[in-house]
């Protein structure tokens, strides 16, 4: 978090107007046994969670595989130059590379547990920061992207990426709210710490609260 981004800024910085329909969710009694929690848990899901999304196609061909003829490059005395005798050297253009990354599979395993207090450690954060906002989503019953916008993106107290998550994912919520410019749509079933901690703000329902409750509370 850099000097910019204190929590006495960022919590200033979010204050939402008295007109809005967003609701700042604070004191959420089951996400306070969370605040205690060792960080170091956040970090170790998270880590996974990035790693999991890794394609581990990078790869690089030996010497072995460059094709080349295999003719010394000149002859071993008196030319003056250091002895050469491979075009497919590390150490020449167009050679092989030298411990160079292989295919691989960087997946890691993430405990379900581990999984559950990283997703309570963020949201305290968040909450204990000002970030967290409660909402009906009725005005999005119409489907209409401009609703949507009016609801989550025109106040101006929130800044950055916004994550919604809403209980009843119908088609119409979905497609209100799929168009718009850094607004991150997840369900509260697949939400996760890494979700969370990519964007600056979270908006939810009363139906993805009780949700992720019974996640946490498992």
């Amino acid at each position: 978090m850099s000097d910019k981004e204190t929590p006495q800024n960022l919590e200033s910085s979010h204050k939402v107007p008295s007109s809005s329909s967003l609701n700042v969710l604070k004191d959420v009694s089951w996400l306070v046994p969370f605040e205690s929690r060792n960080t170091g848990t956040l970090w170790q899901v998270v880590k996974a969670y990035l790693a999991n999304k890794r394609q581990g196609t990078a790869c690089t061909k030996t010497r072995a595989q460059v094709r080349s003829t295999g003719k010394k490059p000149y002859k071993q005395k008196k030319t003056g130059n250091a002895r050469r005798g491979s075009f497919v050297s590390p150490i020449c253009v167009g050679g092989g590379v030298a411990h160079g990354p292989k295919p691989r599979d960087h997946r890691q395993a993430i405990l379900p547990k581990m999984a559950k207090v990283a997703l309570g450690i963020i949201l305290s954060k968040r909450m204990n920061l000002g970030l967290v906002y409660e909402t009906s989503f009725a005005s999005l019953q119409t489907g209409r992207t401009k609703d949507a916008f009016s609801l989550i993106r025109e106040p101006e107290s929130i800044k950055g990426k916004i994550l919604v998550s809403i209980g009843d994912m119908s088609p119409t919520y979905v497609n209100a709210i799929k168009n718009l410019d850094n607004v991150m749509l997840v369900p509260p079933q697949q939400l996760n710490a890494l979700h969370v901690i990519q964007s600056r703000a979270l908006v939810l329902n009363n139906e993805a609260l009780d949700i992720i409750q019974k996640r946490l509370s498992v």
